[in-house]
């Protein structure tokens, strides 16, 4: 017991120390390929569909192994992106975005602990224009488990919300994480997504010099409700609604 009451205040230490510095965080990311997420496919859908669904998997988890996803954050904030990788001929397009879209790749993810502020910028899918769109940093709701671990070795709790499962230290007392994954008591170090896409980090590299992070400035700047709303329009649009 005397152990467990010592560990509690020497790992907020840790952290109060790390927060005053600045990091890059280097992600990975895949899909999961657990064997009752294909069966629950073989069940729905029949061998066909499971075996096409085995083999697409496969291809975006091949070109996945060359990608990396970073996060840069300071004290206050923090910027997320794919480090773009061009694909040779050879390459499936398909496979290729969408292996982008499992590590949240399609866009620029920033936050800002002062302004409560959470930021997309991205290049929308019907007219390819950019925009921005807005919520807070801490509007989420998780439900913090009981549940624990270790990822680089920091020790890690695991947070529920819907769909979407975090495993945060509090160590490193930011909230901030890959994509759209943010506002827990401590940086993000694995997301997963509807038991599917999951994004882990690799690396983190501490810089005692301050790291500037740039917030996006181009494109139309809207709530992420009115882009919600207005995606939904353009798809009643497109189905004849």
């Amino acid at each position: 017991m005397k152990r467990n009451y010592f560990f509690i205040p020497i790992l907020f230490f840790f952290g109060a120390i790390q927060a005053q510095q600045s990091a890059i965080v280097t992600y990975k990311a895949k899909l999961n390929t657990a064997p009752e997420i294909y069966n629950s496919i073989k069940e729905k859908f029949g061998v066909d569909m499971m075996q096409r669904k085995q083999r697409g998997d496969a291809k975006v988890n091949e070109i996945l192994k060359d990608f990396e996803f970073t996060l840069q954050f300071n004290p206050q904030a923090s910027r997320y992106h794919w480090q773009e990788d061009m694909p040779d001929e050879t390459v499936n397009k398909g496979s290729y975005m969408m292996a982008k879209l499992v590590g949240s790749g399609h866009g620029i993810y920033y936050c800002n602990m002062p302004e409560n502020l959470y930021m997309k910028q991205f290049r929308t899918v019907a007219s390819h224009s950019l925009v921005r769109e807005t919520a807070q940093l801490r509007g989420q709701k998780w439900q913090i488990t009981k549940a624990t671990d270790t990822i680089l070795g920091y020790p890690v709790i695991k947070a529920i919300q819907g769909k979407k499962v975090a495993w945060f230290t509090p160590a490193i007392p930011v909230p901030f994480g890959p994509g759209e994954a943010r506002g827990l008591p401590g940086l993000i170090l694995k997301y997963i997504f509807a038991q599917k896409r999951v994004i882990y980090a690799t690396k983190i590299k501490w810089y005692k010099k301050h790291l500037d992070i740039k917030r996006p400035t181009k494109g139309l700047l809207r709530t992420q409700a009115e882009g919600r709303a207005k995606r939904i329009k353009e798809m009643g649009k497109y189905l004849g609604n």
